[in-house]
């Protein structure tokens, strides 16, 4: 069985369908260690394909499955979260943008890369895990991206969170994590035990007790990745 390095972990994948296969391919490791294995079971699969969007297409069911599996592993014990997010490195640090789906995300970081050029590399545009290790925040690099499947298999501590919204002018303000915790809790997967819920709020609190978090309104224009950029370091 295949193994693939995603989020600093080795994790053992028997991809079933080529279009999963394609996708994973790469984060192949040829490393010996395990550190553990997913698959789908069929009655958790049929569930989900049910609810999907594609109901009836295990060939695109499979990947995401196997990513929400993945995910809920690693809350439950490798200190990690799946965050919707459109995520960067610049300069070798993490920036995270996380706002509804249609607010903006990917457009601002393409704003990044127009004003910054080759400091910025996009981590991933949609589908990015946050792993606490060693006592640090990191932002990892996933098969997953979203539409527009931009990414690459990275990992860069994170510099900073914000929260995206429309605006008229470009503005980001600090912000605590309780004045949007509804926000950041859509941008992540619910746990299904009362156990790995106060795992993830005890996640949160650490990483934005570390990492600075804002509330960025900005429009379409460049401008708006200067403003981000330089409201981490006033």
């Amino acid at each position: 069985m295949p193994v693939y390095r995603i989020a600093e972990l080795n994790i053992k994948i028997e991809p079933a369908y080529d279009e999963t296969i394609k996708r994973l391919e790469p984060y192949l490791t040829d490393s010996e260690q395990i550190d553990f294995a997913v698959e789908c079971d069929k009655e958790g699969f049929a569930e989900f394909e049910a609810a999907s969007s594609f109901p009836d297409r295990p060939d695109l069911n499979e990947g995401p499955y196997l990513y929400t599996l993945i995910c809920r592993k690693i809350l439950g014990e490798y200190d990690g979260f799946f965050f919707h997010s459109s995520a960067l490195a610049m300069d070798g640090e993490g920036y995270l943008f996380t706002a509804l789906s249609g607010t903006g995300k990917s457009t601002h970081t393409r704003n990044w890369r127009r004003l910054f050029g080759d400091r910025v590399t996009m981590i991933n545009d949609d589908k990015p895990i946050i792993r606490k290790i060693d006592g640090k925040f990191y932002v990892c690099g996933t098969p997953w991206m979203g539409k527009s499947d931009i990414g690459c298999n990275m990992t860069a501590p994170i510099k900073a969170v914000y929260v995206l919204q429309r605006g008229e002018e470009n503005r980001a303000e600090r912000i605590s994590p309780g004045a949007v915790l509804k926000q950041l809790l859509e941008a992540t997967l619910i746990p299904k035990t009362r156990e790995n819920m106060s795992k993830l709020l005890e996640l949160f609190n650490d990483l934005f007790t570390q990492t600075p978090l804002f509330l960025l309104s900005c429009t379409k224009d460049v401008e708006a990745a200067q403003i981000a950029f330089d409201a981490v370091r006033q």
